[in-house]
């Protein structure tokens, strides 16, 4: 007599983000919740200010099977910006025509905001990718 195995398909996508991010995942039912920690320093023409702050990234099960909502809010420093994109947009996994981005730029930091409905693999590559080239 053959065993079924049953899958948990969110464990197995937490996984799979753990391993792309190198985060931990934390799963409340079908929502998975990234915490990428990164290291900011902000330099002024009198202050020098040192942060760590969090880029919080979801990954949210839809009806489809396999596809998710993913986000991501990330702070990077301006010049930190065009390499971000440029490795987000060159990467080998293409984007999805349903790729949404927004930008809030204050004068020392930014926030970019991005959403796909996707794979989560795909966009915790690009991700990943992205952050690891500006030293997250």
């Amino acid at each position: 007599m053959k065993k079924m195995i049953i899958a948990d398909p969110i464990k197995e996508t937490a996984a799979i983000l753990e391993k792309a991010l190198e985060a931990e995942v934390k799963a409340t039912g079908n929502l998975l919740l990234v915490k990428k920690l990164r290291k900011l320093t902000i330099q002024t023409d009198e202050t020098k200010f040192m942060f760590k702050m969090d880029c919080d990234i979801t990954f949210q099960a839809m009806q489809q099977p396999g596809l998710m909502i993913n986000k991501a809010e990330i702070l990077l420093l301006p010049s930190e910006l065009p390499v971000f994109l440029s490795t987000l947009l060159n990467h080998p996994q293409a984007l999805p025509t349903n790729y949404m981005q927004r930008l809030v730029m204050d004068p020392n930091v930014y926030c970019l905001y991005l959403e796909t409905r996707e794979l989560p693999g795909a966009f915790a590559n690009r991700i990943a990718a992205a952050l690891k080239a500006v030293d997250c």
